[in-house]
């Protein structure tokens, strides 16, 4: 099995905005309290100013976990937000 890494400074979790919040199990000591940046739910994004949480995102490496409607949203706000546009499939996203 091959390894890749990445190196973000925000992390969104997208599971459960129009719902209830959902935070997977992760095995101890691999879990986002490993992550070095900023960890945040979607629930707790979506409540945030739209301009707040422009500022938030604004010239950080962002990843999104999920790609249900909240992830969309989220990752189409990020992208604006870093003056990027983004393309996305059914499987992924492109930030061009």
């Amino acid at each position: 099995m091959s390894w890749q890494t990445y190196e973000f400074d925000f992390l969104v979790l997208c599971v459960g905005r129009y719902g209830v919040p959902k935070v997977p199990k992760f095995p101890e000591g691999r879990g986002p309290e490993v992550f070095q940046g900023q960890v945040l739910h979607s629930m707790d994004y979506s409540r945030m100013a739209h301009a707040d949480a422009d500022e938030l995102i604004r010239g950080k490496r962002v990843v999104v976990v999920g790609s249900g409607k909240s992830g969309i949203d989220i990752v189409a706000q990020c992208a604006e937000a870093n003056g990027e546009h983004v393309k996305h499939t059914v499987d992924f996203f492109i930030f061009i």
